[in-house]
């Protein structure tokens, strides 16, 4: 259509464009010319996401993500590289575009795609709802760039196209409209399993909003069943498809099925009714002495729409006591019936976002039953649907009382309350991007990361040594993130230097930072750190006998890390970090030889105590195998000791083996990872008395030694003068452990294992 036949609504939605594109210039400014310049987050889930969607495009393809948990690899829905855009980079670089090293690039680009489309969706809504056409271009840029999403930008950004969820809303609008028109229930299922496709929890916001729309309208009388049926199957298509395609591509079945934080990642009422950045944080604390909101629990509506929601509350309060009734009739006279329908879903579905009804107390147990839906552990993110409603109410409701203030012939004095609220409102929405804006700012340097003749992949030429050489990178200090039962943080240098070295050499990671992982897999990697006594059955996989490429970022190493360290070749020491050959033989090599040849020597001589035990000193030792107890899933031998509740377990409480001994002691035991639920933590209190006196707390998700499907838990203490009573207890659920063993840290406790292999402290020496 030529320019000069343009309706003005159309004149309208390319203004929003225009001034989009604008405001964005000047607060992004160079990152949004060169993105490909710019890491928007250059640790954590950030720079995973640029490493995942460049090593996939450049070295993989298909179903398969080979650059982490090597050698076996991942399924390329789970290392959050936004399958959808990771293949299309990887079928631009195998058409011969050089598309995958400038994956930083599109990536940036993409999120700031959707940021710079997000007013336009958002006009289009407005307009659905007769605002005129420049309060409805100010109110989209307004909602746009207030969005909670753009703190997503870099953190998590596949988490940050802050256009989707509106672009869902908007289709489910049209379907009210036209309610017997297949296109937009047709649209609806399509851009839901696309987006699902980016990230899942997009998919799983709008199908859940499209349900809650489909249950509302089934109370209306009379019912719509022929709308309310098709809202049904146009919200489960995307979702059973989806559902079919991870079964179907995935072939691991140890995945943790209870993530960690389901009722911790929610929303509040903090996050979502005040201020999360800028100085309008600082002021709502002070004044009403609240503390911050965490990352998930951030969806802030704006101060406009908390004190219009906190208004219309309060009238349909009111409303409510003089004529009890539900519904939209508590809602504002005149409002359009999809807004209303929106609202009140929009509304349950932030019930959702706050951990309801599970929150409550005596209903945790519902969590049980929620099945797939726990994968979706943030809930705080189901609460960005009612950001995008309830800011478009309040946009509809100040219209409302201001064109009621024009058509009552009220003076221009009396009505300038809606310019200056707007200005409040552009106010906190400049904050929002700016905010981010400047951080963005800082990561300056991207066009850097595929440069294989800088950092370490160039000095490692310099030694006249090729990544052909080698068959992995094993980053220390080391890193294995996403399982939730262990959860090794390594190091933001680490992280990068791995990533950056593994995309420049084609080398995969020995690492893994993936959500929802195999446990076995997870367990055989991070059992590569384990002592000596420690079998690696994980090198026996390899496909070759090359050795490793260790990469070492920090002086700052655990006592595990730093044996690794001991075992291997200095090839390079730059600033950036070192590099080593190590050997998998010398990874390999057990104590378990000398240690049983050992056993013989002693054996004979130490005296028999109760229970088949033998020490090294006569100092006092307690072992309790639990083999008399019900559940005979023991680790050594048939029983052990098994609490299904989540509690605080007593494992044991008791004297002290030695009461007068004040020295070094450790208390250790095995527990089950392969449990459905996390390791959980283990406790050790010394009492005089009833008066405790010491207390030590260990995080089984920091574990690092582990022999097969168990995890070792070790507290080290000294005893405290005068200790009358020791008590150990483990905080998990589904708790399964065995071995408990409370020992002087100078004796050494031998004892037969029931098919007469010899056991040294709880390791069994085969």
């Amino acid at each position: 259509m030529p320019a000069y036949r343009l309706t003005r609504p159309a004149w309208g939605g390319l203004a929003v464009l225009v001034l989009s594109l604008g405001i964005l210039i000047a607060t992004f400014g160079p990152a949004l010319l060169h993105p490909g310049h710019y890491y928007f987050q250059a640790g954590g889930d950030g720079i995973q996401s640029y490493f995942a969607t460049a090593y996939y495009a450049l070295y993989d393809g298909g179903q398969h993500f080979s650059g982490m948990n090597y050698p076996v690899g991942e399924n390329f829905n789970y290392p959050n590289l936004q399958p959808l855009i990771a293949w299309g980079i990887h079928v631009a670089q195998q058409l011969g575009l050089p598309a995958a090293k400038h994956a930083i690039g599109i990536t940036n680009a993409a999120a700031m795609g959707a940021l710079l489309l997000t007013p336009l969706v958002i006009y289009l809504i407005l307009r659905r709802f007769r605002l005129p056409v420049v309060y409805a271009v100010v109110m989209a840029l307004l909602i746009g760039f207030l969005s909670p999403q753009v703190q997503r930008l870099g953190d998590h950004m596949s988490l940050s196209y802050a256009c989707f969820m509106p672009l869902l809303w908007y289709c489910i609008l049209r379907i009210q409209d036209a309610p017997y028109r297949a296109r937009w229930y047709v649209l609806f299922g399509t851009l839901a399993t696309l987006m699902g496709l980016i990230m899942l929890y997009f998919l799983a916001c709008g199908c859940i909003l499209l349900l809650l729309h489909a249950a509302l309208l089934a109370l209306r009388k009379p019912r719509p069943w022929g709308v309310v049926w098709r809202m049904v199957v146009a919200a489960l298509v995307p979702l059973v498809l989806t559902r079919g395609w991870l079964w179907l591509t995935d072939t691991v079945t140890d995945r943790p099925p209870n993530p960690y934080g389901l009722l911790v990642y929610v929303a509040t009422p903090t996050g979502v009714f005040s201020p999360s950045v800028g100085p309008g944080q600082g002021w709502w604390q002070t004044l009403f002495r609240t503390e911050s909101a965490s990352y998930e629990a951030m969806s802030y509506v704006g101060i406009v729409t908390t004190i219009t929601l906190l208004v219309v509350g309060l009238l349909a309060l009111r409303k409510f006591l003089i004529r009890p009734t539900l519904g939209p009739r508590l809602l504002p006279a005149g409002i359009p019936g999809p807004l209303s329908v929106g609202l009140i879903a929009s509304g349950l579905l932030l019930l959702i976002a706050f951990g309801l009804p599970m929150k409550f107390p005596g209903l945790n147990w519902l969590v049980d039953y929620l099945g797939p839906f726990k994968q979706f552990r943030a809930l705080g993110r189901f609460a960005w649907p009612f950001y995008y409603v309830a800011t478009v109410f309040t946009a509809w409701l100040l219209w409302q009382l201001w064109q009621r203030q024009q058509q009552a012939g009220q003076t221009w004095l009396l009505r300038l309350w809606l310019p200056a609220v707007l200005l409040l409102w552009a106010g906190e929405a400049w904050v929002n991007l700016d905010t981010k804006a400047t951080q963005v700012l800082q990561g300056a340097g991207a066009e850097d990361f595929f440069n294989a003749r800088n950092g370490l992949t160039g000095r490692l030429s310099w030694t006249n040594r090729r990544p052909e050489e080698f068959q992995a990178i094993l980053p220390l200090p080391y890193f294995n993130k996403g399982s939730d039962k262990i959860d090794l943080d390594g190091s933001g240098e680490s992280m990068f230097q791995a990533h950056r070295l593994a995309v420049t050499t084609g080398l995969p990671e020995l690492s893994s930072y993936v959500s929802r992982p195999s446990m076995t897999q997870v367990m055989r990697h991070v059992q590569l750190l384990s002592s000596p006594l420690v079998a690696k059955p994980l090198l026996n996989s390899f496909p070759s006998r090359k050795p490793l490429l260790l990469l070492v970022t920090s002086p700052w190493l655990s006592p595990e890390e730093a044996r690794l360290v001991g075992l291997a070749h200095l090839l390079v020491d730059a600033p950036e970090g070192k590099l080593y050959e190590l050997s998998l033989d010398s990874l390999a090599r057990t104590s378990i030889p000398q240690e049983r040849a050992r056993f013989r020597q002693r054996w004979p001589t130490l005296p028999a105590r109760p229970g088949g035990l033998r020490a090294t000193t006569a100092k006092g030792v307690l072992y309790q195998p639990f083999d008399d107890r019900p559940d005979r899933r023991g680790r050594l031998r048939a029983g052990a000791f098994h609490e299904p509740k989540g509690m605080f377990s007593i494992v044991y409480d008791g004297p002290l083996p030695a009461p007068a001994d004040t020295g070094r002691y450790e208390v250790s035991a095995w527990v089950n990872a392969q449990t459905a639920h996390g390791i959980g933590n283990i406790q050790v209190k010394q009492y005089v008395g009833n008066d405790m006196v010491d207390h030590q707390v260990v995080d089984g998700r920091l574990a690092r030694e582990i022999m097969g499907d168990w995890v070792r838990m070790v507290v080290p203490l000294r005893v405290r003068p005068g200790v009358t009573r020791l008590e150990v207890l483990y905080d998990s659920k589904d708790l399964l452990l065995d071995d408990l063993l409370i020992r002087p840290a100078d004796t050494d406790v031998y004892w037969l294992s029931a098919d007469k292999t010899p056991v040294l402290n709880g390791y069994p020496l085969r």
